[in-house]
């Protein structure tokens, strides 16, 4: 199934998302805090849900039109005639 591969690279892009915000956004709280600083981790979590969204759309709606099939044969005259 082609589009198993699109949610594939969506869950790596949330990761990717997940890990870089959380040491951008919670990076010094958890050099202070430790492991507790994990409760503060919802805008990274956000963030990551919405570039799971965004990547495994554009991934399947390129899916899409790589593997469409055209309805209209192929032209073979001049196209203003």
């Amino acid at each position: 199934m082609p589009y198993k591969d699109a949610v594939r690279f969506g869950l790596i892009a949330a990761l990717v998302t997940f890990v870089v915000s959380s040491v951008v956004t919670q990076g010094s709280r958890f050099s202070q805090e430790g492991f507790a600083a994990i409760a503060h981790l919802g805008l990274p979590a956000l963030l990551a849900g919405v570039a799971f969204v965004a990547a495994t759309a554009v991934a399947m709606l390129l899916n899409w039109v790589v593997s469409r099939k055209d309805v209209e044969p192929t032209v073979d005259k001049p196209v203003l005639d």
